[in-house]
């Protein structure tokens, strides 16, 4: 029987086999307008570091000082070994794309970019490996990302249609705190580690 407040079991193997991996990885969360709608965020962000798993929450106009700790973290090292991975929700879903793009012109690699309902549908740049986009159609906030030069990088998924995430209360102000979205998300981040491991 696991204890309360335990890992899952996928966080404990995973911990174990990267003891000597110093940071795992590299995940930026990025809240929306005033910091007050993705507390969700802070969720996710708390449950990876339970895990063993580098993260840390940004608020929208933050963008900046990610990209300036990759930057240095480049400068260090030489490379970036670990995975980037940035998770952003509305205004905040727009800074990730906007410090995406610009990790772009710095030579820097994301391995991942979740969006969760953005209001801006760009840009979009071919040094992400991947882009997942969660939005709400027709709420008129939330937008699906576009890009032909890209296609298949680009993963597009509409909420409203889902009955385990749009349910009674869940909409583009409160659904980061939605437990369905948040283990899909986290899902989605334990795999990014695992293929770079």
């Amino acid at each position: 029987m696991a204890l309360l407040g335990a890992p899952p079991a996928w966080a404990q193997t995973a911990v174990a086999s990267r003891a000597k991996a110093d940071p795992v990885t590299h995940v930026y969360f990025i809240r929306g307008f005033l910091n007050v709608f993705s507390t969700g965020l802070d969720d996710m962000s708390a449950q990876l570091a339970r895990a063993g798993v580098k993260s840390i929450v940004h608020g929208h106009l933050s963008g900046s000082a990610v990209r300036a700790q990759l930057i240095a973290d480049r400068k260090k090292t030489g490379k970036l070994p670990n995975p980037v991975v940035i998770v952003g929700h509305s205004f905040g879903a727009n800074a990730a794309l906007s410090v995406s793009s610009l990790l772009a012109a710095d030579g820097i690699p994301v391995d991942l970019v979740i969006t969760i309902d953005p209001t801006v549908d760009g840009p979009l740049t071919p040094n992400v490996r991947r882009y997942v986009n969660y939005h709400f159609a027709g709420n008129n906030l939330g937008v699906p990302l576009t890009s032909p030069k890209l296609g298949k990088r680009i993963t597009n998924i509409d909420i409203s249609k889902r009955k385990d995430i749009a349910g009674a209360g869940d909409d583009h102000w409160t659904v980061t705190a939605n437990k369905a979205l948040q283990k899909e998300i986290l899902s989605a981040i334990r795999r990014q580690v695992g293929r770079r491991q």
